[in-house]
């Protein structure tokens, strides 16, 4: 590794998917919990990130997938 190399990472959280990802009948959007194997952040390069997803918290370990939004505008603010 050289000493002058920057490589801009950023860490990822992976989550799983309730119902197969299918949403809910209740609200439309579908829900996903913070699965135990995977509460420790991985590395990735910034450059395989397609974007942020936005998240409303149901519990402590489940959030809603708010898909209701301009992803574009949200990235673009964010």
């Amino acid at each position: 590794m050289r000493q002058d190399t920057v490589y801009l990472l950023g860490g990822v959280q992976f989550m799983s998917q309730v119902d197969s990802g299918r949403p809910s009948d209740v609200d439309d959007l579908v829900t996903v919990p913070l699965r135990d194997v995977t509460r420790e952040l991985t590395i990735r390069y910034i450059g395989t990130i397609l974007g942020l997803v936005p998240l409303i918290p149901q519990t402590d370990w489940r959030w809603l997938v708010n898909s209701r939004i301009d992803l574009r505008t949200f990235n673009e603010i964010s």
